[in-house]
């Protein structure tokens, strides 16, 4: 989903390539590792459809995530001139998000739904939530 000239938005190209040394693999796995832990939180979608899309078929607030995660595993290399504390509050910030979208705070219409799911927008993914305990004194 994640392309080395995306992360244009995030890093600038001559610090991509100061941490790389020319070894693209490097930038490479930190994709794969954002790409990876974001789809542990969106279980609720068809990722196989979400994260094949390409060019401008892909989602505008999911590519930023993503960038944010993974150029936060890519700079632990070295930080070559980037703001820690500014990556690691953007990595923290989508983190939140995809936690608000797995508890189904944040619903997104436009992403695919799992198979499973049937056209009623029923399926076998649930959620179950109760009150707060309440502490009752006499």
């Amino acid at each position: 989903m994640l392309l080395k000239q995306d992360f244009n938005t995030h890093l600038y190209p001559e610090l991509i390539d100061a941490i790389s040394r020319e070894d693209d693999t490097l930038l490479d796995d930190a994709i794969a590792a954002a790409e990876q832990e974001a789809k542990g939180y969106l279980s609720r979608y068809d990722l196989d459809t979400l994260f094949a899309a390409t060019g401008t078929d892909r989602d505008a607030a999911l590519m930023m995530r993503l960038k944010d995660m993974a150029v936060w595993h890519y700079i632990v290399l070295a930080n070559a001139g980037t703001d820690l504390e500014l990556r690691k509050t953007r990595y923290d910030e989508a983190i939140k998000w995809l936690i608000l979208i797995q508890s189904g705070k944040v619903w997104y219409k436009d992403w695919p739904l799992p198979p499973s799911y049937n056209s009623e927008g029923q399926g076998d993914l649930f959620q179950v939530t109760s009150q707060p305990k309440r502490d009752t004194r006499y």
